[in-house]
């Protein structure tokens, strides 16, 4: 089971790949907090995802990340929805840990003031595992 430095969770409001919410967890006894397991692939799953392509090019992974980035400002239709599913789809398939995206869906847009906001739930298939790990994640168009 592989075990990583927790972070602190992405400030989803924000712009895609905002590093200045994303921080270390330090423990009350002054240590690094680990996670591992699902909560760790669902770690990795939104680093990628929120991380833009080629962002950590300079450290040897010029292909890590997602294209998401490029949606922010445009209008939240079926077109975006179509590019979107595309880049997660695109991104995810790097990741070694996922064996299948078993279902990628999105939220109709909002009527109200938020319709930057677009809300994907993924659920994938684990390598070596029975289960599925399904969450959402609300992406924030508006920048």
């Amino acid at each position: 089971m592989t075990n990583d430095l927790q972070l602190t969770r992405r400030a989803f409001s924000q712009m895609v790949s905002d590093r200045e919410k994303v921080d270390l967890i330090i423990t009350a006894r002054g240590d690094l907090k680990t996670v591992k397991g699902r909560a760790n692939l669902a770690q990795a799953i939104l680093n990628r995802l929120f991380t833009r392509r080629g962002e950590l090019a300079r450290l040897g992974h010029p292909a890590y990340g997602s294209r998401l980035h490029e949606l922010i400002g445009e209008l939240n239709n079926v077109r975006l929805r179509g590019l979107a599913e595309r880049y997660i789809r695109e991104c995810l398939a790097q990741e070694p840990r996922i064996e299948d995206i078993v279902q990628l869906t999105f939220a109709p847009p909002s009527r109200g003031i938020d319709r930057s906001m677009l809300d994907v739930t993924l659920t994938v298939k684990p390598v070596g595992e029975e289960g599925l790990l399904t969450f959402t994640v609300p992406i924030n168009l508006g920048g």
